[in-house]
């Protein structure tokens, strides 16, 4: 009996590590973009007005979607949320074969087929932002919850089935001139240094 519970859970877990999880389209224009690249290139350059610099969670998604290399993302369809309380979401699609390869189960993908291995699977990992110093000033994005199509796993999975040049992107440097970076609902809010602060 038990043995066939454990079975039937198994078999319940994989099923949901294949579905779907219900992700909303964000929508954005071009537009988002340029404004987005424009105001993170004047936050580098030191280029502050006064007041913080907003991105709106469009520009967020506008950006990674239209400025940033797709080779150095690990997701495809990337979906990004600002969820507030300095929390965010990214939801992407992994290639099976990628999550096997990088996995303690590499083995495995030798075994499936290529369509198999070739087939996406939803990852979605739910982050807490905070400014760390060491060893140099970076806004780190710290993996708060994992889950896998449907089905939730443990928070260090991440670090088993993503590579590190994919890890990176998750520790963020910050220029001198940026004093706060806080996630609210549908935007983050970036803080710069007064002048005189920086005399």
């Amino acid at each position: 009996m038990a043995v066939g519970l454990l079975t039937v859970a198994g078999g319940w877990a994989v099923v949901r590590l294949f579905e779907p999880p219900v992700v909303e389209a964000i929508r954005f224009a071009p537009d988002d973009g340029v404004r987005a690249q424009q105001k993170i290139f004047d936050l580098a350059r030191r280029r502050t007005r006064a007041g913080p610099v907003v991105l709106s969670e469009a520009e967020l998604n506008a950006f990674v979607s239209r400025h940033l290399d797709p080779a150095d993302l690990p997701f495809g369809e990337p979906a990004l949320r600002l969820r507030g309380d300095d929390l965010a979401e990214i939801a992407g699609t992994v290639p099976l074969g990628r999550l096997l390869q990088e996995s303690p189960l590499g083995a495995l993908a030798q075994a499936l087929p290529a369509g198999w291995l070739a087939r996406p699977v939803w990852l979605t990992v739910r982050m807490r932002a905070e400014i760390v110093t060491e060893p140099r000033r970076a806004l780190r994005l710290k993996a708060r919850r994992v889950a896998i199509g449907r089905q939730r796993v443990p928070v260090v999975v991440l670090r088993l089935v993503l590579d590190p040049s994919s890890l990176r992107l998750m520790r963020i440097a910050l220029p001198p001139n940026v004093e706060t970076v806080r996630i609210e609902p549908g935007r983050v809010v970036i803080q710069g240094t007064s002048p005189r602060s920086r005399i």
